[in-house]
C-alpha cells in the first residue's frame, strides 16, 4: 500500500535518514553522476515490463538526484534534482523493502489531492522500487511510469527486484573502490614522503605523469633530478631512472598484467547466457 502524503511540505523521511544520506554521498555520484553505470538496468526494466519510462535516482538529505533513465525525453537531465516534497512520490519508496505499485494513480484515493492528478498531467500506472545496499540503506529507487492503466505482473516485479539488486550490488562496489583508491594513494604518499622528506604534491604528481608516459614541464622535475628518480635526455625527453622504477613499485604503483581470455564459438554464447541467467 502507497503511504499517503506527509501533512508537512517535505516526504516522509526514513528512520535512518542521516546514514542513509551518508551512504549516498560515500558513493560520490551526487556530485559526479555517470549515467553510463546504470542505463543498461533502466532500459532492462522499461524493456521487461513494457512500461513508457523507467528511472533510477539517488536521494541525497535534500533531494531526488537523477543518475540514469529509459524512453525520457530531451528534457531529462542527468544530475538534476528534485525536492524531496510531499508529492515527491518516490520519496516514499525508500520508506519499505517493498516497492510501491499503483495501477492506477486517479483511482487511488491517497494521492488523490496530488497537483499533477489534479491537472491531469499525472501517468496512470507507477511502480517504485528500493534500491537497498548491504548494509540495508535505501540508497536510491527505480521507478516505472506508464501513460496508460497497466498491470505489472508478479512475475515481472521479481525481475526488477533483481535488477535492482544488481544496481546496489554496483552502488556497493563504487564506495568499495573509492576507499580503495584513497587507501592506494595515501600509501604511495607515505612511501615517497620517506624517500625524500622535502617531497611536495607536486612531485608526487609529475612522477605518477612521467609513469603514465604524460609529458611534464622540466620546470617541475628539479626535485626528482636531485633524488636521481629521473633524468632528461638529450631530445629532452623525460625517463624514470632504475632508482624511480623501483621507487613506482615500492609505492604500489606498478601496473599488473591483464589476463585475457579467449572465449570462441558456444563459450561466448555460454558466457553471454549465464549473465542475463541472472535476471532471470
Amino acid at each position: 500500500m502507497i503511504p499517503s502524503p506527509s501533512s508537512t511540505d517535505l516526504a516522509t523521511r526514513p528512520n535512518n535518514e542521516e546514514r542513509r544520506v551518508q551512504a549516498v554521498v560515500k558513493t560520490g555520484l551526487i556530485d559526479a553522476p555517470n549515467s553510463d553505470l546504470f542505463q543498461i538496468y533502466c532500459d532492462l526494466a522499461k524493456d521487461l515490463t513494457g512500461y513508457e519510462q523507467a528511472k533510477f535516482s539517488l536521494f541525497d538529505g535534500e533531494s531526488q538526484c537523477s543518475m540514469g533513465a529509459a524512453g525520457v525525453d530531451d528534457s531529462y537531465e542527468v544530475g538534476a534534482k528534485t525536492e524531496r516534497s510531499k508529492w515527491n512520490v518516490c520519496s516514499y519508496v525508500l520508506l519499505d523493502t517493498e516497492p510501491i505499485i499503483v495501477e492506477d494513480f486517479y483511482l487511488d484515493k491517497d494521492w488523490a489531492e496530488h497537483p499533477y492528478i489534479k491537472s491531469g498531467d499525472a501517468p496512470h500506472s507507477y511502480a517504485g522500487f528500493p534500491v537497498i545496499n548491504k548494509d540495508n540503506y535505501a540508497l536510491g529507487t527505480l521507478c516505472l511510469f506508464n501513460t496508460e492503466r497497466k498491470k505489472l505482473p508478479d512475475s515481472q516485479i521479481e525481475l526488477i527486484k533483481k535488477i535492482t539488486r544488481n544496481i546496489a550490488h554496483l552502488l556497493d562496489l563504487q564506495v568499495e573502490q573509492r576507499s580503495l583508491t584513497a587507501d592506494k594513494i595515501i600509501k604511495a604518499s607515505d612511501v615517497m614522503s620517506n624517500e625524500f622528506k622535502d617531497a611536495s604534491l607536486s612531485d608526487f604528481n609529475s612522477l605518477l605523469l612521467i609513469e603514465a608516459g604524460v609529458k611534464v614541464e622540466e620546470s617541475k622535475l628539479k626535485n626528482l633530478i636531485t633524488h636521481q628518480l629521473c633524468n632528461v635526455d638529450q631530445n629532452s625527453n623525460v625517463n624514470l631512472t632504475s632508482k624511480g622504477r623501483i621507487l613506482i613499485q615500492e609505492m604500489g604503483l606498478t601496473p599488473k598484467p591483464m589476463k585475457r581470455i579467449k572465449i570462441t564459438g558456444n563459450e561466448a554464447s555460454d558466457v553471454i547466457d549465464k549473465m542475463f541467467d541472472e535476471l532471470q
